[in-house]
């Protein structure tokens, strides 16, 4: 979509809702197809990191169809603001705004604003706001700059607030009720836990450390004072449970984005994934996996250009949003076999090599089968089979593709070598075809009624189609020693965007 994007959320009925810097809310229906018409466009100062910044959906959205936003109103000085529109359909009924916190007025300075906006599982709005590029105002208790804050979804302020901080002189009072946590320099994303209070806190760092947090009511993160865990350590603050230092590398960035707990009513990926949290860096464009239970990273996704959120889908998919207004789906395929195989000794007559596999599934599945005879005496073989060709038979033993030496033909082998399949030895053979599902047959025979050790196997060359390699067998003619016969099979596991 045209425009730089800053956050998205999905709604209750499956709906992305995606947020451009210049105040239009787009909307993506069910069907992964854009809108044409926004939900609403709002008058925005979008100077700097201000715009719309952040969108959330009320807990009751069903019933009453409010849907909350956090942008930069214009003015001089310009503020940030939460307010709530009533959907209908795909767009905010007109003039339904409705104002539930005006935030402290801006300096010159158009950075650190925060933005993000999620309902917690108590049923209360959440805001991360930055401190406006001013230090000091994440550790004073007179403005709302630096801080998380806390309200009902009338913008009321929760009675339960905490009004005291460690290390803070004073209490909270009026507006300024609304802080729940202090210490933060530019809070741009966080995340609740699904079915859990747990909430996990992304701040991006100045000079050395980008964090994750552990949200908890109260707390003092520590900034300025402390950018990291405090050196030395200081009671009065709580210290990250993940941190990064400033980089371009695999594991180093600039800015911290994103945040995305992995716990949907579907799973789509592994369930080796399940209660872990996504997050990504700006810069260095990467996502990685945290395990909270320990605090150590993995790597999962790069090459990104200038990823700035993620979600979770209720498809069980990992969603990202680049700053540039593209949003990319990542889904897993499940387990299934990538090359099945079945070596024996090839002789003539009945007793040829033969074998069998089925594609199962709803879509063509794009293969390569192979005939390999020479490069098995690398494996300490020596009577191997010294000129193999192959067949390739449907379900129906109508004759589809064959071949003699995989590079006699310039069209297959080229496809052949761009694969990364191409066998070692030219009088091999090789066949790269696209199949629907149904059964198959690759029969591997000695040219000039040649004999020895051969292997007919087959790849699976695209894991992602809606289809799966399957059932390997084999008929051959079984000796002893070197000439019996062997199956072999690899199971995968593909993630891709």
């Amino acid at each position: 979509m045209s425009g730089a994007a800053t956050a998205m959320t999905f709604a209750p009925d499956g709906r992305l809702f995606v947020c451009l810097q210049d105040g239009h809310l787009r909307v993506i229906d069910k069907g992964g197809v854009l809108l044409a018409n926004p939900f609403v466009t709002l008058s925005v100062d979008s100077n700097g990191e201000r715009g719309l910044l952040g969108v959330a959906f009320d807990p009751n959205f069903g019933s009453n169809h409010n849907v909350y936003v956090y942008y930069t109103v214009p003015g001089s000085p310009a503020h940030n603001r939460i307010s709530r529109f009533t959907a209908n359909g795909d767009v905010a009924v007109a003039n339904s705004e409705f104002v539930l916190v005006d935030l402290d007025n801006l300096s010159g300075a158009t950075n650190h604003n925060g933005g993000a906006i999620h309902f917690g599982p108590d049923g209360k709005l959440y805001a991360g706001v930055g401190e406006n590029a001013n230090g000091a105002n994440a550790q004073s208790l007179s403005n709302r700059l630096g801080k998380i804050l806390r309200i009902n979804s009338d913008g009321t302020i929760p009675s339960d607030n905490p009004a005291s901080f460690p290390g803070i002189t004073g209490s909270t009072s009026g507006a300024n009720r609304a802080i729940w946590a202090v210490g933060l320099r530019n809070p741009f994303t966080f995340a609740f836990q699904p079915g859990t209070t747990r909430l996990l806190i992304n701040d991006v760092g100045q000079s050395t450390w980008e964090e994750i947090n552990d949200g908890i009511a109260g707390s003092n993160y520590g900034w300025p004072a402390a950018e990291g865990p405090a050196s030395p350590p200081n009671p009065n603050f709580r210290d990250p449970i993940f941190y990064y230092g400033h980089g371009s590398s695999s594991t180093t960035g600039c800015a911290i984005v994103g945040g995305a707990f992995y716990n949907p009513p579907v799973l789509q990926f592994p369930s080796s994934f399940v209660g872990k949290y996504f997050f990504a860096d700006l810069c260095s464009g990467w996502i990685r996996v945290l395990d909270s239970s320990n605090n150590t990273a993995s790597d999962f996704a790069g090459g990104i250009s200038s990823p700035v959120d993620l979600h979770v889908g209720p498809d069980g998919a990992l969603y990202y949003l680049t700053h540039g207004g593209g949003v990319f789906r990542v889904q897993a395929t499940p387990s299934q076999a990538m090359n099945i195989s079945t070596r024996a000794r090839v002789e003539t007559g009945d007793n040829v090599l033969i074998g069998g596999f089925i594609i199962t599934g709803n879509a063509a599945k794009k293969v390569i089968i192979r005939a390999i005879g020479p490069s098995l005496s690398q494996h300490g073989l020596s009577d191997v089979l010294a000129d193999p060709t192959l067949d390739l038979y449907d379900g129906n033993s109508a004759l589809l593709q064959s071949n003699d030496n995989w590079q006699d033909d310039p069209s297959q082998a080229s496809q052949i070598s761009a694969s990364g399949l191409a066998p070692s030895s030219n009088p091999e053979s090789a066949i790269i075809a696209t199949l629907q599902p149904g059964n198959y047959t690759a029969i591997v025979r000695g040219k000039n009624s040649g004999q020895g050790i051969a292997l007919a196997e087959v790849y699976d060359l695209d894991p992602a189609a809606d289809s799966q390699l399957g059932n390997i067998s084999g008929r051959s003619y079984v000796q002893t020693n070197d000439d019996v016969m062997i199956g072999g099979f690899i199971i995968g596991n593909n993630i891709g965007a």
